[in-house]
This record gives structure tokens, C-alpha cells and sequence, in this order.
């Protein structure tokens, strides 16, 4: 799937939304709302117009977008001072935004039912990816944790249609509802047509959003449920600093079966299979 050519350009704050720690930032930017796609990311310059600290631009997933009309919305924790100027903008305000930006998640044609498993800062792709897996009728669980309930989407973030479960033990939470989804403990059976059968059977396609060290036991969690372990079955979005967004500064290098790869352009939708920690 080709990426859409990245722009700079000014976004609009529409809307700040507060969910106790959580931010839902929309913006008004039709250059972006064309084309995003799930997975994807904007870079924001969190900074003051005369001011240059902080230097970097911060990286915001694209969790939700109305080509009608140019808007997209995003999800952030102001946990560090990018963030928390970012946090303090109101609507009408403009910010200097580059986008989107990387490779989006890549849905395939046979897949009917797809399991998403969510925690930390690349959350709001999996918002994106499960509107448009209902749009194109394709039956979501996501399974979210974080270290409090604060820190969690809310429900009203989602499609209806999508079956949300979430945990407020910590990130590596996730493993374990991950395992008992993917081997099909009975808690997790969905209730649709397909009653009977557990997530085991259930999920054609994982896609994931996770701190990079639960990588390695989320590999070994897939690889103890399923027989077989195709390629793209397992997909996942690689968040942290991307400091440039064009594999220009190579801050962001990954290792992969390909060797090494950056995670802001190549990526930062990896298949699980290819990242070399997974082995």
C-alpha cells in the first residue's frame, strides 16, 4: 500500500477534549484528511512561534479522520513537556503539523475478524484501524491496557460495533489478555454467529500497539496459539520519539530480517515475524 506524499502545513484546533489523563485533540487540516491512513502518524512543533524549545516536533497517531470534512483526531497523555504545551493550545489556535507520515497498517481482503491489542502512546492508531475495519464490515475486539483506568480511551472513542475489553493492571497486562484471547480462554468468546468458537479460531488478523519490550512475549504468546503464523497476521505499530519522519536523521533504526529499517518511514507498521528481537 503507498503511503500519501507528506505535507507541512497549519491544522486548526477544533476541539481539546480531557478524559482524565487522556487527550482528544481535533483538528481541522483537509491537506491530511485526505489521505491518512490507519497506522499512520503526524509530527506537531510543540512550541511557542518564537521559541524553538522543544526543538522536536511530537508525534501524534491519527486515531480518527472525516474527509468530508478535513477533519482527523488524535489521542495523547501530556506526560512530558511537548505534551503539555500541546495540552494547553484551545480551539481556534493553529499548529505548524508535518503528515501523515510512515506506512499504514494493511488489512486483508479475506480478513472478517480482526483482535486489536493496545497500550501506550500508538493507541490512537488502533481507533482509526478499527473504524475502518467496521466500515468495511469486519467484526473488532480490542483489548486495551494501561496503569490506570485514567490513562485508558474511553468507551465513547469507538464504534459501537467494535467489543472493547480493558485492563487497569499496568501495559503488561495486555500478555495475559492477549493469551487467554488468542488461546480462547472462555471469558473472551465473542457473542456473535461465531459464538461457539473462541478468539483462537476467531482472529484472521492481530494488529498491536505496544511498548517495544512486550514485543518479544507478545511474539511468544502468537506462536503458542496458532498452527500456522502467516505473514501480516500479526502487524505492529512501533511508536517512540521519530524525530525527523523521513529516515533522514536515522535516530529511529530498527533491526528487522531486512536488516536495519527506520520506524518512521519504513515503518511504523512492522509485520511481527520481522523484527529480530522476536526470534
Amino acid at each position: 500500500m503507498v503511503a500519501e506524499m507528506a505535507k507541512i502545513t497549519t491544522a486548526t484546533i477544533i476541539d481539546q477534549h480531557v478524559f482524565e489523563n487522556v487527550r482528544w485533540l481535533a483538528l481541522h487540516s483537509p491537506e491530511i484528511a485526505t489521505g491518512v491512513q490507519a497506522g499512520q502518524y503526524i509530527l506537531v512543533r510543540c512550541a511557542d512561534p518564537a521559541s524553538a524549545d522543544p526543538l522536536l516536533r511530537r508525534v501524534l497517531f491519527v486515531a480518527d479522520v472525516d474527509r468530508g470534512d478535513g477533519r482527523i483526531g488524535t489521542l495523547y497523555t501530556p506526560e512530558e513537556r511537548g505534551y503539555t504545551w500541546l495540552a494547553a493550545r484551545r480551539s481556534g489556535e493553529r499548529l505548524d503539523v508535518f503528515g501523515p507520515l510512515g506506512m499504514p497498517f494493511t488489512l486483508d481482503h479475506r480478513t472478517r475478524n480482526l483482535l486489536l491489542l493496545g497500550a501506550g502512546p500508538g493507541i490512537g492508531a488502533l481507533l482509526l484501524l478499527a473504524r475502518e475495519a467496521i466500515a468495511r464490515r469486519i467484526a473488532v475486539v480490542l483489548l486495551a491496557a494501561a496503569p490506570s483506568t485514567a490513562m485508558l480511551p474511553p468507551p465513547l472513542l469507538l464504534p459501537a460495533e467494535v467489543e472493547y475489553h480493558s485492563s487497569a493492571d499496568g501495559d503488561a497486562a495486555i500478555l495475559d489478555m492477549a493469551s487467554q484471547a488468542i488461546r480462547g480462554k472462555e471469558e473472551y468468546a465473542i457473542g456473535t454467529a461465531a459464538s461457539n468458537q473462541h478468539l483462537a479460531r476467531w482472529a484472521d488478523q492481530i494488529a498491536a500497539s505496544l511498548p517495544d519490550a512486550l514485543l518479544p512475549s507478545l511474539a511468544s504468546v502468537v506462536r503458542a496459539g496458532r498452527l500456522r503464523w502467516e505473514r501480516n497476521f500479526a502487524q505492529v505499530a512501533l511508536a517512540g520519539a521519530m524525530p525527523c519522519g523521513t529516515g533522514a536523521c536515522q535516530a529511529c533504526l530498527t533491526e528487522t530480517r531486512h536488516g536495519l529499517r527506520t520506524r518512521c518511514k519504513d515503518g511504523p507498521i512492522f509485520d511481527l515475524r520481522d523484527l529480530l528481537f522476536n526470534q
